[in-house]
């Protein structure tokens, strides 16, 4: 189970394609604005798990789910992200 680590809920994240991956073998082709639920804070290869909302976040979400967006992203944009580089 992914929890909040390092990386707050609420925290927005905007990945830019490569930084991604829907499936585990093929990163992303598009960028993507993603407001943190959850991350699992094992790094695995350089990517870590993440959970969160990609839709229109208001209370409760666009997509009415925990979360819509639950995909390996790589560790780096993540701290990117958090240096404040985005």
């Amino acid at each position: 189970m992914c929890r909040s680590s390092e990386v707050p809920a609420g925290t927005k994240l905007f990945l830019l394609a490569g930084e991604w991956f829907p499936e585990p073998t093929a990163p992303a082709r598009r960028d993507e604005m993603v407001t943190v639920v959850a991350t699992c804070p094992d790094e695995i290869s350089g990517r870590v798990w993440v959970q969160g909302h990609a839709c229109v976040r208001h209370d409760p979400p666009d997509c009415g789910t925990g979360s819509c967006f639950e995909h390996q992203v790589l560790a780096s944009a993540i701290r990117a992200n958090l240096a404040g580089q985005r």
